[in-house]
């Protein structure tokens, strides 16, 4: 057996990362888009795939240089419908004979977006969601003006830019003629379309409240016919609705969401809940639940923030699969469609990526990572309390030459944070020598409300291999511990999460093989406004990276794509009280930081936008202060998980040339 070797940076563009895995209506096969990355091109590229779900050989479907996504099947499971964005840069959607013969476009849409594919249960047609752009055309964008006239409030997100004029709709697309029929209208984006079983009607989320667009948090359930009339709206509390789904009957409509107002989104609970599709009163299904039925759990591999409910049929009855995001996992349950306990389906020490089921029988298709995996596909049959079948090993030929050391779990206890419990892990460097103390990494995450957990982290087996001790860990504000776990920080940053991760600083500078005079703490947008905190409050780190960080929260609020949401949750505006605003702001207190700090921004980042960095950068050299910036171009938030490939590995090169200069 030849050696194995430390990670490197450039494995991270090795990975094969698996995503939107679907069964075939007989249960025969899973078809599922594989993700590489390709270097020298400096791009990614998906390859939808099929296995059999007995076990055997993956077998490639498609080829080429572009990004297929989304497989469906069509009803019979002659047809695999799939979004393909080619040569032109368009997303289409394209359709594969399962018999045999090349794929073809259904679609011919001048531009803009395409998503959400969903089949007719009569396999006549395929919804999809679309947002016309005519700036999509580079003929037309060159004899237009390139100002941007902007009448309302939310006009950019990050990761998509700034928005067009026309916002996302359903429609159909007849099959096999292409052509296409608008479904829905209006200023607001609809979301979550699903037919009826009988194929008459469309459920689907929106926000058409006057006040769309100061109401962020807030949407509702309709129902149109499959023809564009008939709209109806069913839900009339206001709170946030998602994932519809319809009972296999069609009697009934599920979703997930909460009820509560304005900037209350952390402070209930988010459930899945029944209604008539006539219209009613909504009831709670899961009324004891505490943790979030989706998946936050954070990595820089395989990621999914996905909210489903899949209903089958299980005896006479019926049931619900979910997600939910618990202790470091996301796991999947299933619940009575009536209502009950939830049980466990596919659980441990996992993070299920998605879900693909028959309704008929609960035969179920799920993509799953582990620390030790960055994602392969399982089959199981949900209620039977069967272990799941592997049915891949994506990954087998890079892990196998690699040396990994397994994160070793953990519950930090200990003084200064009033007796909470946080739970993390700790990673050692390959090859560990007995005696020796290691320098130490702090890495805090972002969110606050996601968490670290059980699933593949590249970028911590990266600082491992280069000699470190990894430490990270869940504090309060993470997400997957309960409600009050993960609010109670709320318009408090930087006090009981601040005690928590100093806490877990201190239990780790007592590890037998630390050096706790050589430790370091970095993160990431909200990990990264950590760090830039920590290092305003103490010099016990050596040196710190803080990452696409929330600086000043006054101006955050109002230049973020999001930060005016802050104004509610504040319960002031900026101009009201600005002194909480720059009271919970960390470049204020540049002139208490003597820690080293290398500070890692992107210039079309639109959720912490980039003049965060420039402002703590100016302050600290101005002062004398050991300050360096690495500043990327033409990326977003999202750079460390989906920047284009060399950008990633660029940062991993300066993260690692820093930690060596400074640690």
């Amino acid at each position: 057996m030849p050696r194995r070797r430390r990670i490197t940076a450039q494995d991270l563009l090795d990975l094969r990362i698996p995503t939107a895995a679907a069964l075939s209506p007989d249960g025969a096969s899973i078809a599922y888009a594989l993700k590489t990355a390709d270097a020298r091109g400096n791009r990614y590229r998906s390859h939808l795939h099929l296995v059999p779900a007995r076990g055997g050989r993956p077998r490639r479907l498609t080829r080429g240089d572009g990004l297929d996504a989304e497989p469906c099947w069509s009803p019979d499971g002659r047809h695999l419908a799939f979004v393909s964005r080619r040569a032109d840069e368009i997303p289409q959607i394209w359709v594969l004979p399962m018999s045999g013969g090349e794929a073809w476009p259904l679609t011919r849409l001048a531009g803009g977006g395409v998503r959400d594919l969903r089949w007719a249960p009569n396999g006549r047609a395929i919804l999809f969601l679309h947002r016309r752009d005519p700036r999509v055309d580079p003929e037309r964008r060159k004899l237009r003006p390139t100002a941007r006239y902007i009448t309302r409030l939310r006009y950019k997100l990050d990761g998509e830019g700034f928005w067009p004029a026309d916002a996302w709709h359903i429609y159909k697309a007849a099959f096999p003629s292409g052509r296409v029929t608008q479904l829905t209208r209006g200023e607001s984006d609809d979301a979550g379309a699903a037919w009826s079983p009988d194929g008459r009607s469309v459920a689907f989320t929106s926000n058409r409240r006057p006040d769309a667009e100061l109401d962020v948090d807030n949407s509702d359930l309709f129902v149109v016919s499959a023809d564009g009339r008939d709209l109806r709206r069913l839900t009339r509390r206001y709170g946030p609705v998602a994932a519809p789904a319809w009972s296999l009957d069609g009697r009934h409509l599920y979703y997930i969401g909460h009820y509560g107002g304005r900037g209350e989104w952390l402070r209930h609970p988010r459930h899945v809940y029944r209604i008539s599709a006539r219209g009613g009163a909504p009831r709670d299904l899961t009324p004891a639940l505490d943790q979030w039925p989706s998946n936050h759990v954070l990595s820089d591999t395989a990621n999914s923030s996905a909210e489903v409910i899949l209903p089958f049929r299980e005896g006479r009855g019926e049931r619900l699969a979910i997600l939910v995001n618990e202790c470091g996992a996301c796991t999947l349950h299933s619940l009575p469609a009536e209502g009950g306990p939830l049980r466990l389906e596919f659980g441990g020490r996992v993070n299920v990526l998605g879900v693909s089921l028959r309704p008929a029988d609960g035969r179920a298709a799920v993509a799953a990572a582990t620390m030790q995996d960055a994602g392969d596909l399982y089959t199981l049959t949900l209620g039977r309390g069967e272990p799941p079948r592997r049915l891949t090993r994506l990954n087998a030929p890079l892990f196998g030459r690699l040396a990994l050391t397994e994160p070793e779990e953990r519950m930090f206890t200990g003084r200064g944070n009033g007796g909470a419990a946080i739970h993390g892990w700790i990673l050692k460097p390959p090859g560990l020598r007995a005696g020796r103390r290691y320098p130490l990494v702090l890495n805090i995450h972002g969110g606050p409300m996601a968490q670290f957990g059980y699933t593949f982290f590249h970028e911590m087996h990266f600082l491992a291999a280069q000699g470190y001790v990894v430490v990270y860990a869940n504090p309060r504000g993470s997400s997957g511990y309960g409600l009050r776990f993960m609010n109670c920080i709320e318009n408090r940053w930087g006090q009981l999460d601040y005690a928590d991760l100093m806490m877990v600083a201190d239990v780790a500078a007592g590890l037998p093989y630390v050096d706790r005079r050589r430790m370091a703490v970095m993160g990431g947008s909200y990990g990264g406004f950590m760090t830039t905190w920590i290092v305003g409050r103490t010099n016990r780190f050596r040196t710190a990276i803080t990452e696409r960080q929330v600086g000043n929260m006054l101006t955050q609020a109002g230049a973020s794509d999001l930060g005016f949401y802050r104004f509610y949750a504040r319960g002031a505006a900026p101009w009201e009280r600005p002194g909480d605003y720059l009271r919970d702001s960390p470049n204020l207190y540049a002139a208490r930081t003597r820690t080293p700090l290398l500070i890692i921004h992107s210039d079309q980042d639109l959720r912490c936008p980039i003049a965060q960095s420039e402002e703590l950068f100016t302050y600290l050299r101005v002062q004398g202060k050991p300050v360096e910036m690495l500043r990327f171009e033409g990326e977003s938030h999202g750079l460390s998980r989906g920047g284009r490939p060399q950008n990633r590995l660029e940062r991993l090169r300066r993260i690692r040339e820093w930690l060596a200069r400074t640690l």
